[in-house]
């Protein structure tokens, strides 16, 4: 918990925050296909010493460039600092319209490309959970130490955790055959490509947005089924991590998400600790997946804020909206 308010509060997510774009839709098994060479995998060590954070790029300690929005507080003071991580084949500008509204909030907003995302140098390859969680290490150290002028360098010091429509759809919800084709693919043509199909869902009723993500060139259109397989393992790694989240937590989800399954959700909350006091759940009943994108956005946003605000204030009375307690 924060124990003053002049103290930064460091707010992460799951290694697969959302799963923002309808190419996820590869769970139908409609797809075209296509082929890709592998790319092996790069290494990292958790240590910082080489790693570099500029103003418009994350470099990891192996040299790896990510791409790196940051939304400043606009009175030039920020109070927090909030590290978004976007979702399978999306990218960082995900947080544009939240990170534009915690300006506002003296709320400052970094967001990066992970690997093999975005703007990185190799769109669409796996690189391994490890990797990611390691590049998420980095960079916190890296704001830590420009923060508070120290280092951390054995562990991820956060102050909370904000889970937006967490990606823990793994095999425990999936049909034995859908489990049975991804093994299958995975286990023989690793490198081909899917994508184009999809299930007939609605991931958000902000049609317009939807349309741009489809024009939008840094969007993944077709996944490595390498990567689809790395997905799958993280998300099984999350749910079973579960049981560990002892953090201060925001757990937000739609009632309307066609890709989260209320069967998952419920899963992840039944692996929750006993003792919950320390992990709020807003539910929207017109929340769709992409819920900081869809049309109540806005909503969700203010709802972000206000737990923020309220965690940087010890016994804080003030109470979030349809806010309920685990």
């Amino acid at each position: 918990m924060i124990s003053h308010v002049k103290k930064p509060l460091f707010l992460m997510s799951l290694l697969v925050l959302m799963l923002t774009t309808a190419v996820f839709y590869y769970i139908s098994y409609n797809f075209s296909w296509s082929f890709k060479p592998p790319k092996p995998a790069l290494k990292v060590q958790k240590n910082i010493s080489d790693a570099l954070l500029t103003k418009t790029a994350f470099i990891s300690n192996d040299g790896y460039q990510h791409p790196l929005k940051i939304w400043r507080a606009k009175n030039g003071n920020h109070k927090a600092i909030v590290v978004c991580l976007h979702g399978f084949n999306d990218y960082s500008s995900s947080f544009t319209s939240l990170g534009k509204y915690l300006s506002t909030q003296d709320i400052k907003t970094i967001a990066y490309d992970q690997r093999g995302f975005g703007g990185t140098n190799s769109p669409g390859y796996w690189h391994g959970g490890s990797v990611m969680a390691d590049d998420l290490f980095s960079l916190v150290a890296l704001i830590k130490s420009q923060e508070q002028k120290t280092l951390s360098s054995t562990l991820l010091d956060v102050n909370g955790v904000i889970l937006v429509a967490p990606s823990v759809r793994g095999r425990t919800v999936m049909p034995w055959y859908q489990r049975a084709t991804l093994w299958l693919a995975a286990h023989t043509i690793p490198w081909a490509q899917i994508g184009g199909g999809g299930l007939k869902i609605t991931p958000s009723d902000n049609i317009a947005m939807l349309r741009d993500l489809r024009k939008d060139p840094l969007i993944i259109k077709k996944t490595i089924i390498a990567t689809v397989w790395g997905l799958v393992n993280l998300m099984d790694d999350a749910l079973l991590a579960s049981n560990d989240l002892n953090a201060n937590t925001l757990l937000l989800y739609g009632k309307k998400d066609e890709v989260i399954p209320p069967v998952a959700m419920k899963k992840m909350i039944d692996s929750l600790p006993v003792k919950r006091t320390h992990i709020q759940k807003i539910i929207y009943d017109e929340g769709y997946h992409m819920l900081l994108r869809d049309l109540q956005g806005w909503l969700v946003q203010s709802d972000i804020n206000i737990w923020i605000q309220n965690a940087l204030v010890v016994n804080s009375s003030r109470v979030v909206e349809n806010q309920q307690i685990l």
